[in-house]
């Protein structure tokens, strides 16, 4: 009962060691969580060019499996620091904003 159905195809070598080696995220929507090589490579994070290149290096021997971790880690630490970045500017602009409001319908009581 527990065998796997033979009409599948058979996944890569190379594939499966992506799928299984898992990384611990600590941003964006990952954060928290264990998650597979091969789920950052094709996450939102990953422009598909840059996926195809990696896999395609990765496939040929070009890249260990710890490279292509790596790689695809930092673009998506990388991404998301500057997303990260870009709402925080926009946040403390508005919270400077409010300031200065608050602190003018202030003055205006006086």
């Amino acid at each position: 009962a527990g065998e796997k159905d033979d009409d599948s195809p058979k996944e890569e070598p190379w594939e499966t060691a992506l799928k299984t080696t898992v990384v611990d995220m600590e941003v964006g929507e990952f954060q928290g969580h264990k998650v597979s090589v091969w789920d950052l490579l094709h996450s939102k994070y990953i422009p598909e060019e840059n996926r195809k290149e990696l896999l395609e290096l990765y496939q040929a021997g070009e890249l260990t499996l710890e490279q292509v971790k790596t790689v695809v880690t930092t673009i998506v630490t990388k991404t998301e620091a500057a997303r990260a970045e870009q709402s925080g500017n926009a946040s403390s602009l508005r919270a400077e904003s409010a300031a200065a409001e608050a602190e003018h319908s202030h003055r205006q009581e006086d």
